[in-house]
């Protein structure tokens, strides 16, 4: 599938950061604790689409923090460099914690397990066998995802409503060129798909 929509990377408008700047941040760093941040401890790619528009997909990256067993939280990025935007969050649950959900609230989520299993959410540079343990997990989860900033229309800042975003549920629905374009960023290859769909 071709895709119109392809993430971009907008130029953020403002002055490039200042000397003093970056000597106050490193003053503080040094300072203060980051405990949110640094709970830290995965990255996934994945890609997400628009609630209301299937035709605008977006590479997502997931920088995730376990709060226990049954729930994540994630930074999502539209790249993986120290350059990335950070466009949204998405929130990670067990099957039995997203079945207490009620019903309307359950349409806002989405099920993870074609991601995985498709071989389109991934864990960029981790081997395979480590991969699999995780997203064995991960297969049978929910996300609820809200983007802030909508990068493939080339916003230069967050504009307008948080949007919710789905995830792909069947094969061909991925963007060639975006399929393509993590190929060339983030080491995706066929073997995680095959991985899965051979247990």
């Amino acid at each position: 599938m071709e895709g119109v929509n392809v993430s971009t990377h907008p130029e953020i408008p403002g002055e490039p950061t200042h000397t003093s700047t970056a000597l106050l941040e490193k003053a503080t760093a040094t300072i203060q604790g980051f405990g949110p941040v640094n709970k830290i401890h995965q990255h996934l790619c994945a890609f997400h689409f628009y609630g209301h528009d299937m035709t605008r997909q977006v590479e997502a990256h997931h920088f995730c923090a376990h709060q226990n067993e049954e729930f994540r939280q994630c930074l999502i990025y539209d790249r993986p460099d120290d350059d990335g935007r950070l466009i949204g969050v998405e929130y990670i649950v067990s099957e039995d914690l997203f079945l207490t959900l009620p019903d309307d609230e359950k349409k806002m989520w989405h099920s993870h397990e074609f991601e995985v299993k498709g071989g389109v959410l991934f864990m960029p540079g981790v081997p395979g066998p480590i991969q699999r343990q995780d997203l064995e997990k991960v297969a049978k989860t929910y996300g609820k995802v809200i983007h802030f900033w909508q990068v493939d229309r080339g916003d230069s800042l967050p504009l307008g409503i948080p949007q919710i975003m789905m995830a792909l549920t069947r094969d061909g629905q991925l963007y060639d060129n975006l399929a393509q374009g993590i190929h060339r960023t983030s080491c995706f290859i066929v073997f995680h798909c095959n991985m899965f769909r051979q247990s």
